[in-house]
C-alpha cells in the first residue's frame, strides 16, 4: 500500500516537471496590429519622394526564421504577429509609410505600370534583425536590387513586456524602411529616368 502512493507521487511530480517544461517551450505572443503603426522616419529629408508615384507590388517570404504569421525572438519566447500574413504586414506598413511621405501609392489590384514597381521579399526577420531583399523594376525590367538589414540589440529585461515590444517591432519596422529610403542607390532606381 505505502508504496503504491509513492508511486503515484512520483508519477504526479514526473508529471508537473513534464507539463512545466511543456508550458515553458511556448512563447509569449506580442500582437502588433496595423492600425497601431504609426511610421517614425523622420530624422532626414524625405521631400524628394513627395509626389513620386510607386507601385508596391506583393512582398515575398523566404524567411526561414518565421511562420506565415510571425517572427520570432532568436530564443523563441516572444513571438510577433498580427491578423494578416507576415508578408502583408510589411507591405501595409511600406504602404503607410510611402504614403505619409506623399508618395501615390499604387498596387496589384490597380496597378501604375508607368510608375516605378518596388517589391520586397522577406530574407531574415526576428526582433534583433531585420534582412530583406528589395527589387525596383520599370517597364517589367529590373533596374535595382539590394539586400538591407537593420540590427538592433536585444531587448533588455524591463522591456520584455507586450506594449514595449509592440514599440519595438513598430521601431524597427520604420528603422527599415526609413534604410531603404536614404540609399542613394534606391533613391536614384526610383526617382531617375
Amino acid at each position: 500500500m505505502q508504496s503504491s502512493k509513492s508511486i503515484k507521487i512520483i508519477i504526479g511530480f514526473a508529471c508537473m516537471i513534464c507539463l512545466a517544461a511543456v508550458i515553458g517551450c511556448f512563447e509569449t505572443a506580442v500582437n502588433v496590429p496595423l492600425k497601431n503603426y504609426q511610421p517614425q522616419i523622420g530624422g532626414s529629408d524625405f521631400s524628394a519622394y513627395k509626389g513620386k508615384a510607386v507601385y508596391l507590388m506583393n512582398f515575398g517570404n523566404e524567411a526561414n526564421d518565421t511562420t506565415m504569421w510571425a517572427y520570432l525572438s532568436p530564443d523563441k519566447k516572444f513571438s510577433y504577429s498580427n491578423d494578416n500574413m507576415l508578408e502583408n504586414y510589411f507591405w501595409y506598413a511600406f504602404q503607410n509609410a510611402f504614403s505619409n511621405l506623399g508618395m501615390a501609392v499604387s498596387k496589384v489590384d490597380n496597378p501604375d505600370v508607368t510608375a516605378p514597381a518596388v517589391a520586397v521579399t522577406l530574407l531574415s526577420i526576428t526582433d534583433v534583425n531585420f534582412q530583406v531583399k528589395v527589387v525596383v523594376q520599370k517597364k517589367g525590367i529590373t533596374v535595382f536590387t539590394q539586400q538591407y538589414a537593420i540590427q538592433e540589440p536585444p531587448p533588455a529585461e524591463a522591456e520584455r513586456n507586450p506594449a514595449a515590444l509592440e514599440a519595438r517591432a513598430y521601431n524597427m519596422t520604420s528603422k527599415l524602411i526609413a534604410t531603404i529610403l536614404k540609399d542613394p542607390g534606391f533613391q536614384k532606381a526610383l526617382m531617375g529616368a
